[in-house]
């Protein structure tokens, strides 16, 4: 039995694609452009995806991916250089502090459900520094970024 099981498990797991970074960044990018901001992907990045600047006349803010269980959210309030307000947006809803509760159990449900081939990527967390009150803007209009 156990001759059998495991050829098919690894079978399994080579079917598996990996998630791309740069789906979820272009997103982002894509969105921004929508709200009529000038989006521009810089070369620094974070959980494995580039930092999204985007800037319009009155208003500058960064988004990157941070990992669900929570232990880079200080690290970006510390590199808030644009000393404004830093916020977390997750499944297309603002938390003014990461939900890490909730992110951690989502992060472990939804990479059990890839793993099996029912989702293609877990839903990334993403940490929002602005210059300006864009925590207003449609986050809720990103179905992009939930898994499918």
């Amino acid at each position: 039995m156990l001759i059998v099981l495991i050829p098919l498990t690894i079978g399994w797991k080579l079917m598996l694609k990996p998630e791309d970074p740069v789906e979820i960044q272009n997103s982002i990018a894509a969105f921004l452009a929508e709200q009529k901001f000038e989006v521009v992907v810089s070369d620094e990045n974070l959980e494995y995806m580039h930092i999204v600047d985007a800037r319009s006349p009155s208003c500058h803010l960064r988004v990157a991916r941070v990992s669900p269980l929570g232990h880079e959210a200080d690290l970006i309030r510390r590199l808030n250089e644009l000393n404004g307000r830093t916020y977390f947006v997750f499944r297309r809803v603002v938390y003014s502090d990461q939900p890490v509760y909730l992110t951690v159990v989502n992060y472990i449900w939804f990479r059990f459900l890839r793993e099996l081939g029912f989702v293609s990527r877990v839903p990334p967390v993403l940490a929002v520094v602005a210059s300006c009150e864009t925590d207003q803007l449609p986050w809720s209009m990103l179905r992009s970024l939930e898994p499918t």
